[in-house]
């Protein structure tokens, strides 16, 4: 065990407390986000506690794509290219099939994504700044925290109990207390820690301990899942190989399957009404009905049902990220959730850990004061917000496709005039709503606001979620550009921050720069780049200061003061916390009533409903998989 142990005294019966040495973080939950958070916190040299009630991790597919901003952080760890390895082969074609089912001669349309070897081959053709720096990759989340735990069992800084369940937190003086039921033993104990970060999902115990509202609600329909293993390819390529496949049926969106692996792993989903009883269908007859359509169930061999569930799709946000005294964050499902069109659930949260593990870090190791964890929500949760809404957008598209078909879904698949101009027609609809997997706006071109961010005074430019604009904008992502000597500008990077100048004889300030990161005690990689004139057009200043996650803090063409200097890495690092006006987060309401849909760009969202949970998370038909 880390730290130290005393008795308590608190409680009539007397539980054993761990006391985690100072600098330790503990985090509830061993998924995805729990354990890129630990990862991340070790890559700056930082210990913690992983608390995980399962055994071991989830059998459960839930997501199944990485994406490229996720990518890019995981090249930032060093774990991008192990990472690939353990998804599907990187020359194989990402096809989406539209269909009304395997019954049907062929689907109706078809989304043609490209592989990991063809996206770097786009990527290395296009040095304009607006392509990633990785590309995507396919990886099933069962295969993904199986190989994420692996690397955490070896790490010395990480301490992972798997098989210990959080039970209760409580805020004490300067840190936090936690009840845990070590599941082996049959024991409870407390650990008092510093921090706690909840990474512990939908039902998170502790954003329910802190009774922080959930706001948010339910889809009015429910999913029965089957994960299995089949061997009938044949069958089940008869559109040729994919990696989903959605089904359309007379109400809209009825099911799809994923290939989770390309040789013999599928998952189906099956879409219920609220009234149907699940018990009722067999897991053969579900993954039939699914991918039968319209056309009625499509048998096929299948060798082995891995896991089934049911689970409902549902989209919140938590009404703050963090505990009143500064000690306790949420991050991945405890904070926010949406449905699964655009994959954002496990990226989003990919990338709230990487956020909060770099300022985690700096505050313990004596980089930035502890005010920097407030920019956490500041940043972290309007882009949750807007991920949620286009994950909405997404469903629309398949849930609403049928509108364009009046009715007459059964002569889509007719070899006549009328059938096809019903499949231009939809070919059209989906070619034009393409961007489930394609919107680099939301995956990589949200920016950030918080007092961190030093504004500049210029225009931001256009945001789109279909497109990334290459800027320096404070707030961005800072461009992937090739140097000239073919290195990424983005692998140039330090672990901290780093000061890029393109240099052109002139003297710019830098100097000031560094000096003030001195005094202020923030590690700056200083990165001089001269004769680079096509990255310094992208970069559109002469001075940019990038952050440890890629975004930047500050841009400049000079420096002129050492006060403006001091001023600027005071503000970046924390040390300086800006007068500005309250940012407490409030209620928001969601809705799926398209007459509520307004002009803006997110106005449409997913759930049907608006409820507030505090203290509970209950769903109606939620099943293991999404407890």
């Amino acid at each position: 065990m880390n730290g130290h142990t005393t008795p308590s005294t608190s409680s009539a019966i007397p539980e054993e407390v761990e006391i985690l040495p100072q600098g330790t973080v503990l985090i509830a939950g061993g998924g995805p986000v729990g354990l890129t958070l630990a990862t991340v916190l070790a890559f700056y040299g930082v210990r913690s506690v992983v608390l995980e009630r399962n055994a071991t991790t989830t059998r459960w597919p839930k997501m199944d794509l990485t994406n490229v901003r996720s990518m890019e952080l995981f090249r930032k760890l060093g774990l991008a290219d192990e990472l690939r390895k353990q998804g599907v082969p990187t020359h194989l074609p990402y096809r989406v099939l539209m269909s009304t089912g395997l019954g049907a001669p062929k689907p109706v349309t078809v989304w043609e994504h490209l592989g990991v070897d063809r996206y770097r081959a786009k990527i290395a053709e296009n040095n304009d700044g607006t392509m990633p720096l990785e590309p995507w990759q396919r990886l099933s989340q069962a295969v993904f925290e199986k190989w994420l735990k692996g690397i955490c069992d070896r790490n010395p800084l990480i301490d992972l109990r798997f098989g210990c369940k959080l039970e209760e937190v409580s805020e004490v003086q300067d840190g936090v207390r936690v009840t845990v039921t070590d599941l082996h033993s049959d024991t409870r104990h407390q650990i008092l820690s510093k921090y706690l970060i909840g990474c512990d999902g939908g039902s998170s115990r502790v954003r329910r301990s802190l009774e922080i509202p959930l706001d948010g609600g339910p889809m009015p329909v429910y999913v029965l899942l089957v994960h299995f293993k089949s061997r009938d390819l044949t069958r089940l390529h008869k559109h040729g190989r994919f990696w989903h496949i959605f089904v359309l049926g007379p109400e809209g969106l009825a099911s799809t399957c994923i290939a989770q692996n390309e040789k013999d792993v599928f998952t189906t989903h099956l879409l219920l009404p609220i009234g149907e009883d699940s018990d009722k269908i067999t897991s053969e007859d579900a993954v039939y009905r699914a991918l039968g359509g319209i056309h009625g169930p499509y048998p096929i061999k299948i060798d082995e049902v891995l896991v089934r569930s049911t689970y409902r799709p549902n989209i919140a946000i938590a009404r703050r990220y963090s505990g009143a005294s500064g000690h306790v964050y949420l991050a991945g499902d405890a904070a926010h959730q949406n449905i699964p069109t655009g994959g954002y659930g496990m990226n989003m949260g990919i990338a709230d850990a990487f956020e909060l593990g770099w300022k985690l870090a700096a505050t313990v190791n004596g980089y930035s004061e502890p005010s920097i964890l407030q920019t956490y929500e500041q940043e972290r949760r309007p882009t949750a917000l807007v991920s949620i809404e286009r994950s909405g957008v997404h469903m629309r598209v398949h849930m609403e496709a049928n509108k364009l078909l009046g009715g007459r879904i059964g002569e889509l698949d007719a070899n006549t005039e009328a059938g096809d101009k019903l499949r231009r027609s939809l070919h059209d609809y989906y070619e034009a709503n393409d961007g489930e997997n394609t919107d680099h706006g939301i995956e990589m071109g949200y920016r950030y606001k918080s007092n961190i961010i030093v504004p500049d005074g210029t225009k931001e430019p256009l945001w789109q979620p279909g497109d990334y604009v290459a800027t320096t904008f404070p707030g961005s992502r800072a461009p992937h550009v090739f140097l000239r000597d073919g290195r990424s500008i983005i692998d140039s990077f330090g672990p901290y921050y780093t000061l890029i100048e393109f240099q052109d004889g002139s003297e710019r300030g830098s100097t000031l720069l560094l000096d003030a990161a001195w005094k202020h005690r923030v590690p700056v990689k200083y990165l001089p780049l001269a004769e680079e004139t096509h990255a310094h057009a992208i970069y559109e200043c002469h001075l940019v200061l990038v952050r440890p996650d890629g975004h930047v803090a500050w841009r400049a063409d000079t420096v002129n003061e050492q006060t403006e200097a001091m001023r600027v890495l005071g503000l970046i690092s924390g040390r300086t916390v800006p007068e500005s006006e309250s940012q407490e987060s409030k209620e928001v309401h969601l809705t799926m009533d398209p007459s509520k849909v307004g002009d803006g760009a997110f106005a449409f969202t997913s759930t049907l409903t608006t409820e507030s949970q505090t203290a509970k998370f209950e769903l109606d038909k939620m099943g293991e998989f999404q407890t």
